[in-house]
């Protein structure tokens, strides 16, 4: 089976040690306690730490002095637009953000469900709707003070510490998500800038429109290599991860099927349709500074925001979104100083409410 073992870490927390191994979800963490072999730290006060983390954080803070400095940003400027947003209307856009976590929460169970990491007819309350939303957004919570994405590890090794199910398996249907993520995400921003430019992009969008489609050609060439050379990927990994990689490629291939692809569509369009009119209600508390902008521009605005959140080099993209999304701003016609006010007041609500509300719930959970 797997085993856990704890030891504090600074944030007076588990230091948890999990090795993979798939397990009927009817059984309980404490059934699951016999030596696998093969183990894997995971501990977000150890990953916090660690001099690449630090070194992230260090790019962060440089490439935000540089976009400062580049675009000539009046700070006191911006400070002042910040000062003067609506609140209800800043309210009411991270309401409309948080609607997307129980979206999001739903979508997985799904996902977990049709790859058979969960019983559809099982009661579990560690894989109920309020567990798994808790689950997700620990994991953003660490994307958001760790580098690489190492997030969406940590929600895989959540699922497997409380419901004792596999590690691989579960990170499969994460794998699965991103897919669908990544395609609509992109869909919708292509959408978006063709009706905001038309066929001739800007210069200033081609990073984003760039890193939209490798990433998009990434994750599914993973899935397309992961269906035709299978045998040929196991001869390249070892023989004891055999196991681990095949529960993977299991889970992220079969995660989803015809039958429910058009249900999972809606649910990716909804979430990322809502990540815009976050952006949307942004803007509208600032609607007293002159910002006019099409819905069309301001959902391709938060969609190339959202995407380069995926960047591994920082903490949730913290100092390329900031500088990024600001000359992005420029392009219409907006001061970089009130561009850098947006993109602050919606970092606000998309990044630093999670690095709060995430800490609170880190500390408090029964599920960490």
């Amino acid at each position: 089976m797997s085993e856990v073992n704890e030891t504090p870490d600074r944030f007076g927390k588990a230091n948890l040690t999990m090795s993979d191994q798939p397990t009927p979800v009817s059984g309980t963490p404490e059934d699951s306690r016999k030596h696998d072999g093969d183990r894997e730290t995971f501990s977000l006060g150890q990953r916090l730490r660690q001099p690449r983390t630090l070194i992230s954080f260090g790019i962060a803070i440089a490439i935000i002095i540089f976009a400062v400095r580049s675009l000539d940003i009046d700070l006191a400027a911006t400070w002042q637009y910040m000062r003067s947003a609506n609140p209800w209307l800043l309210g009411t856009g991270l309401i409309v953000f948080y609607l997307t976590f129980p979206l999001r929460a739903l979508r997985w169970r799904m996902l977990l469900i049709n790859a058979g990491v969960l019983v559809e007819r099982g009661r579990h309350s560690w894989a109920s709707l309020p567990a798994l939303i808790e689950y997700i957004y620990l994991s953003w919570f660490a994307n958001c003070i760790v580098p690489a994405k190492l997030g969406d590890a940590y929600r895989g090794y959540l699922l497997k510490h409380n419901g004792n199910v596999s590690f691989s398996a579960t990170f499969g249907t994460i794998f699965a998500e991103r897919l669908l993520d990544m395609i609509g995400l992109f869909s919708l921003l292509v959408l978006s800038g063709f009706l905001t430019f038309g066929p001739h992009m800007p210069e200033g969008t081609q990073i984003v429109f760039g890193f939209g489609g490798l990433l998009v050609v990434i994750i599914i060439g993973g899935l397309i290599g992961m269906r035709w050379l299978g045998p040929q990927i196991r001869w390249f990994i070892p023989r004891r991860l055999h196991r681990v990689y095949g529960n993977f490629e299991h889970s992220a291939l079969t995660s989803f099927t015809p039958a429910i692809l058009p249900r999972l569509f809606v649910l990716t369009a909804a979430i990322w349709t809502l990540e815009g009119f976050r952006l949307w209600f942004v803007i509208q508390s600032l609607d007293h500074t002159g910002l006019n902008l099409t819905l069309a521009a301001i959902i391709f605005v938060a969609l190339a925001s959202s995407l380069l959140t995926a960047l591994p080099i920082t903490p949730a993209g913290l100092g390329v979104v900031e500088g990024t999304i600001t000359v992005v701003l420029t392009l219409f016609g907006i001061a970089a100083s009130l561009g850098s006010a947006v993109t602050l007041l919606d970092r606000l609500i998309n990044f630093w409410s999670i690095v709060i509300f995430g800490f609170i719930l880190y500390l408090f959970s029964r599920r960490k």
